[in-house]
């Protein structure tokens, strides 16, 4: 084990960067209607309703850490806020609301980015501790392992578990406490505010990854992470 202050790390992003859920949160809430025998909505409908709310829409704002049925308790009164946008009774709305988190993290719902695994495989080759670090609910870890990707990652921390999101200083300043990194830490990420941004700032190397979205933009996770392991020079 590496003395504290020591370790090699690389911090990855985890939605859009190392794997992408089909339909994202409006996916969800569609499965979810269906899953509590509602006549589901056009997840178009659901979507312009879901830009506020979130934890992560307000990175400035910390939640503070809190278990995860508190975290879900206050995001659900923001989904069932959004059915109700959307035309849903208060009733039907509260009820689907029950059913999102099952919903959204069914790993079948969740496909991994190309070159994701070998990416982690070619830091962790080179000596470095991969730690998924993401804006997401608290059930993430369970995820990761589900897609197969547990013996690959030495840590998940997640924005939930925290109290913080991205680009927020808390959570990096955490991320780099519990991981005993050293200097030589980077983050990998496809948002260049929450990931980018957010890493330079706490003084932490980054590099924007394309992942899984058609508007982003930087090189590939596998692309990354030869990049760190110094399999090839820095703008190739």
């Amino acid at each position: 084990m590496s003395e504290p202050g020591s370790a090699r790390v690389v911090l990855w992003d985890f939605d859009g960067t190392l794997a992408h859920r089909a339909g994202l949160w409006a996916g969800a809430m569609v499965e979810a209607l269906v899953r509590s025998g509602a006549v589901p909505l056009p997840p178009e409908d659901l979507r312009p309703h879901l830009a506020a709310g979130f934890p992560w829409h307000t990175p400035d704002e910390p939640w503070g850490a809190m278990p995860a049925t508190e975290w879900w308790g206050r995001l659900r009164l923001v989904l069932q806020a959004a059915y109700a946008r959307a035309g849903l009774d208060d009733t039907v709305a509260a009820h689907a609301a029950e059913f999102v988190a099952l919903e959204y993290y069914r790993p079948d719902a969740w496909t991994l980015v190309d070159g994701a695994a070998e990416a982690l495989e070619t830091t962790r080759a080179a000596g470095y501790r991969n730690v998924v670090l993401s804006n997401h609910p608290p059930e993430l870890a369970g995820l990761v392992a589900a897609l197969g990707l547990d013996p690959l990652v030495d840590r998940v921390i997640t924005s939930a578990e925290v109290g913080a999101d991205k680009p927020h200083s808390l959570i990096f300043e955490h991320a780099l406490r519990v991981t005993e990194a050293g200097p030589d830490v980077w983050m990998v990420g496809d948002n260049p505010v929450a990931d980018v941004a957010g890493a330079e700032r706490a003084g932490i190397r980054a590099i924007l990854a394309d992942g899984a979205y058609p508007d982003a933009l930087g090189v590939t996770v596998l692309e990354a992470a030869r990049l760190i392991a110094g399999d090839r020079p820095a703008g190739c």
